[in-house]
């Protein structure tokens, strides 16, 4: 089973606590640190604080530590907080910016102040229809603020590096199928604010409701079909493709438009194969490359179906 990383399961080192505290205001102190589960574009932690301002008993503190990525994307945390500054006033369930270092100058490394959102990751859900339900609920709801000014606009991530057919794959041809169906020029859509990395461990339940939506980094202006694709090709991984149908199904009657089959087979590539251990963090450690590999390639092959 895959492990994290030693730099994302680290404890916030001291300077990046001082700077919560500097930040916070005067008289504020930390009490407590926790590792948030689920996160592996970043190292994000609970912090627990005493003698903040509002009452504030407790705050997110998302730390930019993977250095490839902040060197490939050195306006990372800076791109986040546009995102939720848009986001603010909302009645979406998204955390609130509260601070940022977005250069790492003062923190350890760049870094994201916010609030806490009540939660906790779920992937075992007792009621998978209505767990599916919820989760396509939100998107209509998010995609009609429109676009943001500032942010970047969406680009298929799998064409800026060379195609190549997964090692262990049996069915090439059905690879190589996608990738010319993927290279059509793409449907006419108004693009808006999107979340970019939609999918089961970015959401946070509380009593058998969606709480909140976390990890706003990728947030960009493009197609709505995206956020819809991205979570689908991630359900057929985690529960099979019958939970990717029916989210599908319950998006399109929330939203009352049809979820075009195209943004489903370029974020599959995009996607590509979970890496073992991807949701072992949030607890499924029972995702083995035996369970994972047939369900990508049944996905994609009915993807392209629908597209043939």
């Amino acid at each position: 089973m895959a492990t994290l990383p030693p730099h994302l399961r680290r404890r916030p080192p001291p300077e990046a606590l001082a700077w919560v505290e500097r930040t916070l205001g005067t008289g504020t102190h930390v009490t407590s640190v926790r590792r948030l589960r689920g996160g592996t574009s970043a190292a994000v932690h609970l912090l627990g604080v005493s003698g903040a301002p509002h009452g504030l008993d407790a705050v997110v503190l998302r730390r930019f530590v993977r250095t490839e990525l902040t060197a490939e994307e050195p306006d990372i945390a800076e791109r986040e907080v546009r995102v939720l500054d848009a986001l603010r006033g909302s009645t979406l369930p998204v955390p609130e910016c509260l601070a940022a270092d977005v250069t790492g100058s003062e923190c350890d490394v760049p870094a994201v102040l916010m609030t806490r959102v009540a939660g906790r990751i779920e992937l075992r859900p007792r009621d998978l229809s209505e767990y599916l339900r919820q989760l396509a609920a939100f998107l209509p709801a998010l995609h009609a603020l429109g676009a943001v000014e500032g942010l970047p606009a969406y680009r298929p991530w799998f064409r800026a590096r060379p195609f190549e057919v997964p090692a262990w794959s049996r069915r090439p041809d059905l690879w190589l199928r996608a990738n010319e169906l993927a290279s059509a020029p793409p449907p006419d859509v108004t693009p808006t604010l999107i979340h970019r990395d939609y999918h089961p461990a970015n959401a946070l339940w509380r009593y058998g409701r969606l709480s909140g939506v976390t990890d706003w980094v990728n947030a960009c202006n493009g197609p709505p079909g995206n956020d819809v694709a991205h979570c689908r090709v991630n359900l057929s991984a985690l529960f099979g493709i019958d939970a990717a149908e029916e989210f599908r199904v319950a998006y399109e009657s929330a939203a009352g438009v049809s979820q075009h089959p195209y943004w489903d087979l370029v974020d599959a590539l995009d996607t590509g194969p979970p890496a073992l251990g991807q949701w072992s963090d949030a607890g499924r450690t029972d995702l083995t490359d035996d369970v994972l590999r047939p369900r990508v390639e049944a996905y994609l092959k009915g993807l392209v179906r629908r597209l043939s």
